[in-house]
């Protein structure tokens, strides 16, 4: 039985592989893209549009012998998907159909006081929201969040976190997934953020490279051949936490805007940003000169281990270091260790882990389909319209206290304080 059904799957997987390109095609354009057969490629279909995945669309015109045809597109009003880039600073979330356009977005500040259980409550309530009152009715389908932390390899538990102590452990986890009640997926947010980076971003695929998230934290996240690893504690590359060269002082202390300014601060100077010292270079010069030999120490030490074409920086304080210095310190590391590796900032900005959740969520989506993880690879995505959706998309009014879903497993939310005094890099 299993001898006969794998194919039908493949040609399947097939199928909707080449329609998730977001195309209107005929049936002959699909049979020459997948190499089945006519008949093949009609059933398919046929199953696809009475599962409601498949459109039916304009009649193609055709030249000489033969039956006319109808285009056919993928259905993005199948489902939908939800990413959340939840950090210390500021909550993220886009939800989006079921080719990756999204459809509304938001931006608040994360409630920082509240309990494992009311921060779950609040992130469930804002996306059940969103989806309420801009889904058009569409199911939710799956949800990704990036979280702030050390995440173990299965997803199932934050070993730490700097900036949002209270997700550590399994509640936040458990909490959050059951208040949503559709499939539920974490990761460390470093980590989906390179995943935004190759899927709609400049990084080449198969080339090794290492992302650097530089915003109230300080993360980082390594692929190579295309695929982002993933150690089983969730520790691998945590370099936030080694110690500078001599000093008691951790790299997260000079290369994350919270902690860079809780250490300026000890130093006497007291700015309201990190991104006040960059303004003033002349005034902080000494103090400037530490944040960039920590830099340097940073890329030499993913350069050695893992000698990556490109070492990415993406996060608010990534922002504050300027093409010259980025090109200085890729020079300096090839002439101490000989190791080459172009150091830029990333093209995606903060959207970078938003739009890796969000591909995440595709991922799962399309899975649940049928799509095999091959198919998936070659889907022809379209990274400038995917973008482009998201900055034109709708912003949803912020909110200002905790908001509970209405499922009947929601429990009531109380209000919490946000803490206004983070500094965000």
């Amino acid at each position: 039985m299993a001898t006969t059904s794998l194919p039908r799957t493949s040609n399947r997987s097939a199928v909707i592989a080449a329609l998730l390109s977001g195309a209107d095609m005929d049936r002959q354009r699909l049979i020459a893209e997948t190499g089945l057969s006519r008949a093949t490629v009609f059933r398919i279909v046929d199953d696809l549009m009475a599962e409601s995945l498949a459109l039916e669309g304009v009649r193609v015109l055709r030249e000489g012998p033969g039956r006319q045809s109808t285009s056919v597109s993928f259905n993005h009003r199948s489902a939908l998907v939800c990413g959340v880039d939840l950090g210390g600073t500021n909550c993220r979330i886009v939800v989006a159909d079921a080719l990756g356009r999204a459809l509304i977005r938001s931006r608040d500040t994360t409630p920082r006081d509240a309990t494992a259980d009311e921060l779950a409550a609040w992130v469930a309530g804002r996306i059940t929201d969103l989806v309420a009152r801009h889904g058009d009715g569409v199911p939710l389908h799956t949800v990704t969040i990036g979280l702030p932390g050390v995440v173990t390899g299965d997803g199932r538990s934050v070993v730490a976190s700097h900036n949002l102590g209270q997700i550590k452990g399994t509640g936040f986890i458990e909490k959050v997934s059951a208040l949503l009640d559709v499939e539920t997926a974490v990761g460390n947010d470093s980590n989906l953020a390179l995943v935004g980076e190759l899927q709609y971003g400049a990084l080449p695929d198969r080339e090794t490279a290492v992302l650097l998230a530089m915003g109230t934290g300080l993360g980082s996240a390594v692929s190579i051949d295309g695929q982002v690893l993933l150690g089983r504690t969730g520790l691998l590359g945590e370099f936030g936490r080694l110690p500078l060269p001599g000093r008691d002082e951790r790299l997260r202390d000079l290369l994350s805007g919270a902690d860079l300014v809780a250490y300026a601060r000890g130093r006497g100077v007291h700015v309201p940003t990190a991104r006040a010292l960059f303004a003033d270079p002349e005034t902080y010069a000494p103090l400037l000169a530490e944040v960039h030999g920590a830099l340097a120490h940073l890329v030499t030490v993913v350069a050695l281990a893992y000698e990556p074409g490109t070492v990415v920086l993406t996060g608010g304080f990534s922002e504050s270091f300027d093409t010259a210095r980025l090109t200085a310190i890729s020079d300096q590391v090839a002439d101490t260790v000989g190791v080459r590796s172009v150091v830029r900032r990333s093209d995606l900005g903060d959207s970078a882990g938003l739009l890796g959740s969000m591909a995440s969520s595709l991922g799962r989506l399309y899975d649940s389909l049928g799509v095999s993880a091959d198919d998936a690879a070659s889907v022809a995505v379209d990274r400038d319209l995917v973008i482009r959706r998201l900055a034109d998309c709708p912003t949803a009014p912020t909110t200002t206290a905790p908001t509970a879903p209405t499922a009947p497993t929601a429990d009531p939310t109380p209000r919490t304080r946000h803490d206004e005094q983070m500094a965000e890099g």
